[in-house]
């Protein structure tokens, strides 16, 4: 079973984005390289489209 990531891999700091990278990922599981305040609302309009 895969595992999903929304991590948008660094923060934000006086202006600058300071990447670092996730250490979890294995082979198979997806990263979503975004905040879950912009991801999640995406997440629920996709699902709702192929839901009807």
């Amino acid at each position: 079973m895969g595992i999903v990531y929304l991590d948008p891999e660094g923060f934000w700091h006086d202006g600058q984005f300071m990447p670092y990278p996730l250490e979890g990922p294995q082979d198979g599981d997806l990263v979503c390289q975004a905040t879950a305040a912009e991801a999640l609302p995406a997440l629920v309009n996709l699902l709702n489209q192929h839901a009807g």
